[in-house]
């Protein structure tokens, strides 16, 4: 991993610690549990992606005849190396998503649902338009669970195609958008369009119950084996889709596959992801400022000296 990068996979980790930290002031002083089976199977997680670290960097440390096959072990324990900061992060992420939903701060729903109306959206006649339509409630549906897919799909092409820079560089970006989106949901928290509008489908209202539990006090215990999205504005699902693009924009034949499925994944959070118009108009705003943000505060000033073309030498 070239020295700067290495540096923001190090930055990675002590902002991971940081919000570990927080987690733990905050659970402390609120009587917030986790649940001791889901903490142990998330610990184990994490010890697993250790181990495989660890084998991948004695492979790419063995000095092979092949140069491609040393190329090979070493982007893919870069990969892994950053899979296994992501995969910590968004369980000391998820803590404090429930932390901050225990705020209570006063619901801004019929603001968004407001602001919908102003645009001419009404989020029930959607809903029921896409549900008469069965073969466009399950292409919505489709694509949005590709996100959990694209999590572990994006970084296998990105290692294979020797873009671990991309992948890199999506980490902090959910890192900083998962951030940001809890952060705004404190003053503005608002329970999902399924709830408000009393969607009991299946998979709908069923798929948020923890955000009244957790709110107002009647649970303080999380199993982090069976955790929700409990953050409405801004939509992260749509973020994330304009971060899943993004990373493949190097891989010529899979980007117009990713731009296409990404852009179906932030039309389906309305109706498969209970979120108001509102929620996906900011999360595309939101995206597209954090994607900015980290190539040209992280990336751009994190590019080795190496990769850079010599000047012009001139007589």
């Amino acid at each position: 991993m070239p020295k700067q990068r290495r540096a923001l996979y190090g930055a990675a980790w002590q902002f991971t610690f940081l919000m570990f930290l927080i987690d733990c002031l905050w659970a402390a002083r609120i009587g917030f549990r986790l649940d001791r089976g889901g903490a142990a199977l998330a610990i184990a997680l994490t010890g697993a992606l250790v181990v495989i670290d660890a084998v991948l960097w004695v492979l790419s440390r063995i000095p092979y005849k092949d140069a491609d096959r040393s190329i090979f072990y070493r982007n893919v324990l870069e990969a892994f190396l950053w899979i296994t900061v992501l995969a910590t992060f968004s369980k000391v992420c998820i803590v404090f998503q429930y932390l901050c939903v225990t705020t209570d701060f006063p619901l801004a729903s019929n603001a968004f649902i407001a602001a919908d109306a102003a645009l001419g959206f009404h989020w029930p006649d959607t809903y029921r338009w896409v549900q008469a339509h069965p073969w466009l409630h399950m292409a919505l549906a489709t694509a949005y669970t590709s996100g959990a897919y694209q999590l572990f799909i994006i970084p296998v092409i990105l290692a294979v195609t020797r873009n671990t820079q991309d992948y890199a560089e999506f980490v902090l970006q959910f890192m900083a958008s998962a951030t940001l989106v809890i952060l705004i949901s404190v003053p503005f928290p608002a329970e999902s369009a399924f709830v408000h509008f009393g969607i009991h489908d299946p998979d709908t209202a069923s798929t948020v119950s923890d955000f009244a539990l957790f709110r107002n006090g009647h649970a303080r215990t999380l199993n982090l084996s069976f955790v929700q999205g409990l953050v409405s504005f801004p939509s992260l699902h749509t973020i994330l889709a304009l971060c899943f693009a993004y990373a493949l924009r190097h891989v010529r034949y899979v980007f117009p596959i990713a731009i296409a499925l990404n852009a179906l994944m932030i039309v389906s959070t309305l109706t498969q992801g209970g979120h108001y118009l509102a929620d996906v108009l900011s999360g595309l705003i939101a995206g597209a400022g954090v994607i900015w943000l980290v190539r040209q505060v992280a990336f751009r000033v994190a590019e080795p000296v190496a990769d850079q073309a010599p000047p012009a030498v001139t007589s």
